[in-house]
């Protein structure tokens, strides 16, 4: 009861698992995230059901697991790749690091059972490379770059290769054979993306750390500068510090302790300043003279209105005047040479 349990609770989980990459409403959406935690649910029974059954076993191979109990081995990278759907949880660097519990542990036990190597082109944090020959970097980029190409050609056609399997899987007549080649191909996939996913998360971590350290500067940043203000000095205004970008902290080390010359305070002390010295104007003063050109604008306005009603009567009385400078300039021709005015340094 328990196994037709396990086979019934996983197929659903696999079925909903397959749909979060082809369906129209955002990631985001209320709908969208609960069948994500559906689906989550669905395969953490899954996984519970295997842990009861001892199912697996670190002294087997794969040849030694059945047939229908290789599709259970998915189940940590199904569960890691539905944690990284969860958009609605706050602390983000708990998704990812539960994500790479979850993807360890799938390498670990494909591993263990021979279906995948130990990657060794995943470089650590500490691991320092220091390629002081110019034409073995080049060397060395150039052979990464194949074997991308390579890994991504391969990756093609194993889709490929699981699309086939999967049609003559969905027939009546389909035999052990075609199915077992079916999930070992579909592991050895997920390996690979796993291994992608692994290098991403990674990058992640140390972004996430990064602004989790910004954040705790800032919050410390705010309570001095609350406990501060709660002192009877109402009267200091404490100046606005130019903020440098640095590339290193030698650089910080220097320009931190500031220069003179540098402003030190806001745009309004620094227009009082001119103010108060008489170099520009106060606000009364502005505000007149917004006024008088307010209205000088107005004026000049209502003028060039009048002067357009004026023209348009005379064209309509056919004024002869107004027809005769019109026939001029129709008639008007330029016969001087060009560069005929410019007299000056000619011999």
């Amino acid at each position: 009861m328990e196994e037709i349990k396990l086979q019934e609770l996983f197929s659903d989980a696999y079925k909903l698992f397959e749909t979060f990459d082809t369906r129209d409403d955002p990631t985001n959406s209320p709908e969208f995230q609960d069948d994500v935690k559906k689906c989550i649910r669905m395969l953490e029974d899954s996984t519970r059901l295997v842990n009861l059954n001892g199912m697996f076993s670190k002294n087997e191979s794969h040849e030694e697991i059945a047939t229908n109990n290789l599709k259970y081995l998915l189940l940590p990278f199904l569960l890691a790749q539905s944690t990284l759907k969860l958009t609605n949880v706050q602390d983000r660097k708990n998704v990812v690091d539960v994500a790479k519990i979850y993807f360890d542990d799938f390498l670990k036990r494909c591993e263990e059972y021979g279906l995948c190597e130990r990657s060794t082109t995943a470089v650590s944090k500490n691991q320092d490379i220091i390629l002081r020959d110019e034409i073995q970097k080049l060397t060395q980029m150039a052979q990464q770059r194949n074997q991308k190409l390579q890994k991504y050609q391969q990756k093609k056609e194993l889709k490929d290769q699981i699309k086939q399997l999967k049609i003559a899987m969905e027939r009546d007549d389909s035999d052990e054979d075609t199915k077992r080649n079916f999930y070992l191909k579909l592991i050895k996939s997920c390996v690979w993306e796993t291994q992608d996913e692994l290098s991403t998360l990674e990058q992640e971590c140390e972004i996430l750390e990064h602004i989790a350290k910004l954040k705790e500067h800032d919050s410390e940043f705010r309570r001095e500068h609350e406990s501060t203000s709660k002192k009877p000095h109402h009267s200091q205004v404490v100046p606005l510090k130019p903020i440098i970008i640095t590339k290193d902290q030698l650089q910080k080390a220097v320009y931190g302790a500031g220069y003179p010359s540098l402003p030190t305070y806001t745009i309004e002390e620094f227009y009082d300043q001119r103010v108060a010295a008489g170099i520009f104007p106060n606000a009364e003063q502005v505000a007149k003279q917004n006024s008088l050109q307010g209205r000088c604008d107005i004026d000049q306005e209502a003028e060039q209105a009048k002067e357009e009603e004026e023209k348009e009567q005379k064209m309509e009385q056919d004024d002869p005047e107004l027809l005769q400078r019109a026939r001029n300039m129709d008639e008007y021709k330029d016969d001087h040479r060009r560069g005929y005015g410019n007299r000056y340094n000619r011999s």
